[in-house]
């Protein structure tokens, strides 16, 4: 008598669409634990989801300070001294990257710290990761709409190039998504991997023009950078937000494919891999 394991196509999971399939099946269910992990997020806190709009505002204080007035650093002649300019530029980053960074390190306890589901038999165990991954979503786009706000009242900067903002959000969905699903399964057999996370996000942090503009990078340096998908992600977003300037779709288009093969290749992963955790937590 064959097994499960056996009787498994191991190219079912590679249907494009089987994913989203999958996640439009578990909406409701989607959308609880979405739910669940910002309320928890804040459950016990005096001002409550208030932080939501507090930590934004906190942090765009602070890194304008720092890097604007301690560091006097500039972003660009088109900009001049101004110290909001370059605080809301340097924000936009920070706002992308951190969704990044917050999706990989909720993804990777989402599964090891929910035994309970995990021996569920019929439980989608698929839709935690992307939980993690669509509630840091949620969280920065409140940080975007400080950063749109600003952008419109202050800087004065509105451009029909606004329209492109989703498209970049999709392809940092994708990517998200697909790197959760394979933190979130690791994490599951190494346990020191939050520990190797927590300081790769540090230098990935530093190797993505988060801080910095990345006309300031070597050129010999600067195609490296470029390899990054999060540096296409950045550099257009601030390109239509600030510069009013339409995105390079060859590095757009690029950066979708790859963001799509890891989507697929982390849900593929996955897949084959749950199984086992049972055995594990």
């Amino acid at each position: 008598m064959r097994t499960v394991w056996q009787k498994e196509s191991p190219w079912r999971y590679l249907n494009p669409a089987l994913p989203f399939i999958s996640l439009w099946k578990c909406r409701d269910l989607l959308f609880q634990f979405i739910k669940r992990n910002i309320l928890v997020f804040y459950k016990g806190t005096t001002l409550g989801v208030v932080w939501i709009i507090i930590t934004p505002a906190a942090m765009l204080l602070v890194y304008t300070f720092v890097f604007s007035v301690i560091f006097k650093t500039h972003w660009g002649s088109e900009f001049g001294d101004s110290k909001f300019a370059f605080a809301m530029i340097m924000f936009c980053g920070l706002t992308l990257f951190n969704i990044f960074s917050e999706s990989a390190m909720t993804s990777l306890i989402s599964i090891s710290n929910t035994p309970s589901y995990v021996k569920k038999v019929v439980f989608p165990l698929e839709i935690l990761p992307v939980a993690s991954v669509l509630s840091a979503v949620f969280l920065g786009t409140i940080w975007f709409i400080f950063l749109l706000v600003g952008t419109v009242t202050v800087m004065h900067k509105m451009s029909l190039s606004f329209i492109c903002l989703p498209l970049l959000v999709a392809n940092l969905f994708l990517l998200c998504c697909g790197v959760g699903w394979f933190v979130a399964s690791l994490g599951v057999y190494l346990r020191d991997l939050a520990h190797i996370l927590r300081i790769g996000l540090q230098m990935l942090c530093f190797a993505t023009p988060v801080f910095y503009n990345l006309e300031m990078v070597p050129e010999k340096f600067r195609s490296l950078l470029l390899l990054n998908p999060l540096t296409v992600i950045i550099q257009t977003a601030r390109q239509v937000l600030f510069y009013g300037q339409w995105p390079d779709w060859n590095a757009l288009g690029l950066n979708f494919l790859f963001a799509v093969l890891i989507f697929q290749a982390g849900y593929t992963w996955f897949m084959r891999s749950k199984r086992w955790f049972a055995d594990v937590v």
